[in-house]
């Protein structure tokens, strides 16, 4: 046999072996679940994943980069898993977990630059920092990078990162006054003194801490200085006051503040026509027997009478 042959034999038998020993190392190679299993100083991380059931998760295919704290890092964070049991604590730990996962790619340490950001898992923003080569992840550092698994790569971290807080729900506040009404700047008038509304309408009086105290009272007329009994009232008068009526009827509805009354500090509200159906007068214009008219005809019914009575007599 030629020691060209010999050679070609070998060469084959040798790249054969390394293919076999190159599938072997992949087979073995342990996924990012795994590999944190082995490391000791992530227990805690990996008890967490475990109690949510992320470890199913970042135990397949991927590919995933995890930012993976420390015990120590758990530790100082506060982190007890005796503390989530119910489905919403879960969900919370989960958020937090997710935030420490990019998923669908594998981000080594040399990929990252200064500024960078990326989505997390929970689907909140990671924002990167690179200072004289030292890689931070939000306020956590990369104390050791690329640690490759089968289905991504670890980044061990010596800070639990924190998920930014949600923006609160903002309740969109419906104002149910078709007007409203305030004081004006003199302090000793209602900034409209007179309004006309509709039936069904709302008239609202607000102000907030005005120089002095006021308030809305009920009076019988415009040129009423009292309190009507028994009417609209928002109570002592206040710098802040918060106060509304809903008008069913025909009416005009006088009102004043009760501090400023001597003073004018008074008010009017036209509702619909103006006018209230109870307090029309509703006579028919019957004349009595006490009008002239009836009078005059009883007395010239009497003379005529009278004049036919002498008659006779003659």
């Amino acid at each position: 046999m030629s020691k060209i042959l010999t050679y070609s034999l070998a060469l084959i038998f040798l790249i054969q072996t390394l293919s076999v020993v190159q599938a072997q190392n992949e087979d073995e190679q342990q996924n990012i679940v795994e590999v944190a299993s082995g490391t000791g100083s992530h227990d805690a991380l990996v008890a967490a994943l475990s109690h949510v059931e992320l470890d199913i998760t970042l135990s397949g295919d991927g590919p995933f980069t995890v930012f993976a704290p420390t015990d120590q890092a758990f530790e100082d964070a506060g982190i007890n898993l005796d503390d989530f049991d119910t489905e919403s604590e879960n969900e919370t730990l989960r958020d937090i977990l997710l935030y420490h996962v990019i998923s669908g790619a594998a981000v080594d340490a040399s990929n990252v630059t200064d500024g960078m950001t990326a989505e997390a898992a929970n689907g909140d923003l990671l924002t990167f920092a690179v200072n004289d080569e030292t890689v931070s992840v939000g306020e956590a550092t990369v104390t050791t990078a690329d640690v490759e698994a089968s289905n991504g790569i670890i980044h061990v971290i010596d800070t639990v990162l924190t998920p930014p807080a949600d923006d609160p729900v903002v309740e969109e506040t419906v104002d149910d006054c078709d007007v409203t009404i305030g004081i004006d700047n003199s302090g000793y008038a209602y900034d409209k003194d007179s309004v006309t509304i509709n039936v069904g309408d709302t008239v609202c009086w607000k102000w907030t801490e005005s120089d002095m105290p006021h308030n809305v009272a009920e009076i019988a007329d415009i040129g009423s200085n009292e309190r009507l009994a028994g009417g609209v009232y928002s109570g002592a008068a206040e710098e802040t006051v918060d106060f509304s009526y809903t008008f069913t009827e025909n009416t005009t509805f006088y009102y004043a503040c009760e501090p400023h009354i001597t003073m004018g500090m008074k008010g009017e509200i036209v509702v619909g026509t103006g006018i209230d159906a109870n307090k029309v007068d509703t006579s028919r214009g019957d004349k009595s027997e006490s009008t002239p008219g009836f009078v005059a005809t009883a007395s010239i019914a009497a003379l005529i009478g009278a004049a036919a009575f002498i008659s006779k007599r003659d």
